[in-house]
């Protein structure tokens, strides 16, 4: 749910440079700096506290029982 929501505000932020863009508010290198901004900001790693709690961990269940040889 996370990177759907990272890439649906990646989208936002580029629409809105490429609205201000058309209207004349921005120019074209303010335009492509913030595009390229916004890469940098969607591609940003998420916190190593937060990477670790997500992660699969494995369990040792142990060895086999010694009776059944």
């Amino acid at each position: 749910m996370a990177i759907l929501f990272r890439i649906l505000l990646w989208l936002v932020c580029l629409a809105g440079v490429g609205w201000f863009w058309h209207a004349g508010k921005f120019g074209t290198a303010t335009g492509l700096a913030l595009a390229a901004l916004s890469l940098v900001v969607f591609a940003w790693p998420v916190s190593i506290a937060r990477r670790r709690h997500n992660e699969l961990r494995y369990v040792d269940m142990g060895k086999e029982p010694t009776g059944y040889h």
